[in-house]
């Protein structure tokens, strides 16, 4: 009898210390990833102290599904990491022969630990809930804001270090990527402040802040991809309450009025900057080798060149890259990656939706929405290395409906608040 209590004893110590095992595992996972997202705000080095926390953070998914009770895979993960896979391996392909030169070690192993996130991203949220996904929001706002802030010191104080050519830029690259790393976050504030609970003011503030720093950028893509991005999701947001979605429409114009006064209260030479640089073209986007000219100029070069001409060879023929990450990816990393790419955009846009459908949860949207923005912008500009980009492609293939409350039919009256009583553990599935 006591050798029976005594087996018992020690089977239900393993047992414990197993599900404490992997109860740190997972949160350990779940900080390292999203102090990742709080240091993206800091880019201006590759690799970057952002690059080894969500290597890391990688590191601790393989082992959380070592120990899972069900260590499986969500089928949509491993699809984007074939997309991906693909359209990296189309780079390094195409650049083999340039190996050599100057440079292009160094360029791709930049894209290939920004790609890699993508792929960490799908992983990682492929076991998160509801408040999970939250939880990452709230992270990717502080994150940004601290961009924000950044870059709007570096623009009233004229600090190089935290502007390019006057424009706000913090701690990243570039003024284009620094606009469109800000897009989520204004998504994401919105998303909070349609929420029926939560700290409004400090959403709005947020919110506030990210749309300074957005302006103070500079990057017209960006200003529209915002603002528009924006409308959308408060238009599918109140797309029953016609009266409540003028109300929220015309506040926000107000408010962006009001918002332009301020801006050029703190800098008098704002108005005439954002005016300047508010046109359809600047003279760098016109002439022979302007930018819309190269988009011309490179389509022979796809059909001749099906395997891709290699990163930094365009550098030889045009004195600025193609900026369009479409364009880019069949003419530097060849047919396969164009393909690809056209996939994952595709494919992203109808996962979401499929998302949506299946959970009547309105982060499957804001995702989608950030998401869309930023391949706006990457657009016009060389998108390929921002790591936002990839890590938004992750969590939009990584949103998992099995752990979410499953949608209502019609006729059984409203739809629940999806996940929010689901386990702050992952959920084992497919």
């Amino acid at each position: 009898m006591s050798t029976d209590v005594g087996t018992h004893s020690a089977t239900l110590d393993r047992s414990i210390s197993l599900t404490s095992l992997r109860f740190t595992v997972f949160k350990t996972r779940n900080f390292l990833f999203l102090a990742a997202v709080i240091a993206m705000n800091y880019t201006i080095s590759r690799p970057s102290p952002v690059d080894l926390l969500y290597i890391s953070s990688f590191l601790f998914t393989v082992l959380h599904l070592t120990v899972a009770k069900k260590p499986e895979v969500a089928r949509r993960a491993v699809f984007l990491a074939l997309l991906v896979g693909t359209w990296a391996a189309s780079f390094i392909l195409a650049s083999l022969p340039h190996l050599s030169e100057e440079g292009v070690i160094f360029e791709l192993t930049a894209k290939s630990f920004a790609v890699s996130i993508g792929v960490i991203g799908a992983f990682v949220s492929m076991s998160w809930n509801r408040r999970h996904f939250e939880t990452f929001m709230k992270f990717y706002i502080v994150s940004c804001v601290i961009a924000s802030m950044l870059g709007t010191v570096g623009f009233v104080l004229r600090l190089d270090a935290l502007t390019w050519d006057g424009r706000a830029r913090g701690l990243i690259d570039d003024p284009n990527m620094y606009g469109s790393f800000l897009i989520p976050a204004a998504i994401c504030c919105v998303y909070f402040l349609s929420r029926p609970q939560g700290r409004k003011l400090f959403y709005a503030g947020a919110l506030l802040m990210v749309l300074i720093g957005i302006m103070l950028s500079f990057s017209r893509i960006a200003q529209v991809a915002t603002f528009s991005c924006m409308f959308a999701y408060v238009v599918f947001n109140n797309r029953r309450r016609p009266q409540r979605l003028l109300l929220i429409v015309g506040t926000l114009a107000v408010g962006g009025l009001m918002l332009f006064a301020l801006v050029s209260l703190i800098s008098p030479e704002f108005t005439e900057k954002f005016l300047g640089r508010f046109t359809l073209a600047e003279p760098y986007d016109l002439g022979s080798e302007g930018r819309y000219a190269r988009y011309l100029l490179v389509l022979p070069m796809i059909l001749q060149n099906p395997l891709g001409i290699g990163v930094l060879q365009l550098l030889k023929i045009f004195p600025e890259p193609i900026h369009d990450i479409w364009l880019s990816s069949f003419v530097n990393y060849g047919w396969a990656a164009g393909l690809a790419w056209i996939t994952l955009v595709v494919a992203s846009v109808v996962v979401s939706i499929l998302n949506y459908r299946r959970t009547r949860d309105e982060i499957a949207i804001a995702l989608l929405i950030s998401l869309i923005g930023i391949i706006w912008c990457a657009s016009l500009h060389e998108g390929e290395h921002w790591r936002h980009l990839w890590l938004y492609f992750g969590v939009v293939w990584g949103f998992c409906t099995l752990n979410f409350a499953p949608a209502k039919r019609p006729g059984h009256g409203k739809s629940p608040v999806a996940g929010a009583d689901a386990a702050s553990g992952p959920v084992t599935r497919r």
